[in-house]
């Protein structure tokens, strides 16, 4: 996303981060360091936009960041794991799907006393 005016943030060197009150000090020093009353104008205006109206200043800022998303139409990035085999397994891939699960026959009494969460009697080992 190119931009052919660059936002207020940028013109003026303001952290689009800052709340209202850091974007009012640096608009402040920013025109009491400047003669020129057109600048200085130029500065009220945009400090105005910033401060007083959210919507504005939300855009303003959104258009200071970079587009970091690929453009429309191009291929999606490579994975950093090349292969699937290659891939770290975690806990959640060892556990069942449930149409997985519904094709599995039913566990027996053993199974399911494997299976379910210790008690204290188990735990005691009676």
């Amino acid at each position: 996303m190119s931009r052919a005016i660059p936002s207020a943030f940028d013109r003026w060197g303001v952290d689009p981060r800052g709340g209202p009150t850091a974007i009012t000090e640096r608009m402040r020093e920013l025109a009491e360091a400047e003669h020129d009353p057109d600048r200085r104008a130029a500065i009220r205006a945009d400090w105005e936009a910033l401060t007083l109206h959210p919507l504005r200043r939300l855009e303003a800022a959104l258009d200071t960041f970079p587009e970091t998303r690929p453009e429309l139409g191009a291929p999606p990035r490579r994975s950093a794991v090349a292969r699937p085999e290659e891939a770290p397994l975690d806990l959640r891939d060892l556990v069942p799907t449930p149409r997985l699960e519904s094709a599995l026959p039913a566990p027996d009494d053993a199974e399911r006393d494997i299976l379910s969460a210790p008690t204290a009697t188990r735990i005691a080992g009676t």
